[in-house]
């Protein structure tokens, strides 16, 4: 109970409503894993084993590193809070390391050269919208939110006539470029759709006329694995981690793709680097085709 009282004590502070549910949410999940009902009992092992277990969700693309990084500095800030009412003596996390990405991914997370050309063929024989989106989130990097709620309206061009897609977020505007054979896939795609669109529409629809969902996004790439031959089956998220990938090993900066993706720093790029010199002097580099 006295727990309760303290939490409470500390959310009555926050003066935005979302920033009460966040921190109450984040701090419950803490005392769940860590299993501890008072404070005063939590040891510097408790928070380094709960960090470990955030860095680990992280690194395994299954949490953001922002929402890493935000569980991190709210459970910091509450601990000072204990510190300065005396409930406890010390705030344990002044001696643990901030949530970080690590540099290594594992290469069989990242698709291969040539399953990339055999799934992007078997698409091409899918209908128009399933394969302009598939290719879009390759090629782009679009998260599958991203590819979901786009609109028509996003997209611009630059002074040089490159297509771009723009993404307004709290912290500015964010532009990703479009290859120009992409974009001539979405104005096939627009000029064959049964339905009139304006600017305002969704870009990518269902058959009642309203925006895909993402589950559907998920079926078709299963489905073209299977139809691929692949050896597993592949995500919109591991079609994303394939850009950066081969990105870099074609030459892009850790800041281009970290830019193109839309990610926070530059090292959750690099993450991919110590990949790329495993696939480096592979035969398939000696190989000159193009994805159809």
């Amino acid at each position: 109970m006295e727990n309760i009282y303290i939490i409470n004590d500390f959310l009555h502070r926050l003066k935005n409503p979302k920033s009460k549910k966040d921190y109450k949410r984040d701090i419950i999940c803490f005392l769940d894993f860590v299993e501890k009902d008072d404070f005063k009992n939590i040891t510097l092992e408790d928070c380094k084993d709960y960090i470990g277990h955030i860095n680990t969700l992280v690194n395994e693309d299954k949490l953001a590193l922002t929402t890493g990084e935000k569980f991190y500095s709210q459970l910091y800030s509450f601990f000072n809070y204990l510190v300065e009412r005396e409930y406890i003596e010390y705030n344990h996390f002044k001696n643990i390391k901030k949530i970080k990405a690590t540099r290594k991914i594992s290469k069989d997370r990242i698709i291969s050269w040539e399953d990339l050309d055999k799934l992007i063929t078997v698409l091409r024989g899918y209908n128009p919208r399933d394969y302009a989106i598939s290719l879009l989130i390759f090629t782009s990097g679009l998260t599958l939110k991203e590819s979901v709620e786009l609109k028509w309206n996003q997209f611009v061009l630059d002074s040089s006539n490159n297509v771009g897609i723009k993404f307004s977020t709290s912290k500015g505007d964010r532009f990703v470029k479009v290859k120009d054979d992409v974009w001539q896939l979405l104005l096939d795609y627009k000029s064959n759709l049964d339905y009139a669109t304006s600017k305002d529409s969704y870009v990518f629809l269902n058959k009642k006329g309203s925006k895909i969902s993402d589950r559907w996004i998920r079926i078709i790439l299963e489905k073209a694995c299977k139809d691929a031959g692949l050896p597993r089956t592949y995500s919109p998220r591991d079609l994303r981690h394939a850009l950066a990938a081969h990105a870099l090993k074609r030459g892009a900066s850790s800041e281009q793709v970290k830019d193109q993706l839309g990610w926070s720093n530059a090292s959750l790029a690099e993450r991919y680097l110590y990949t790329i010199q495993e696939l480096d002097n592979n035969a398939i580099d000696f190989i000159n085709f193009k994805l159809k």
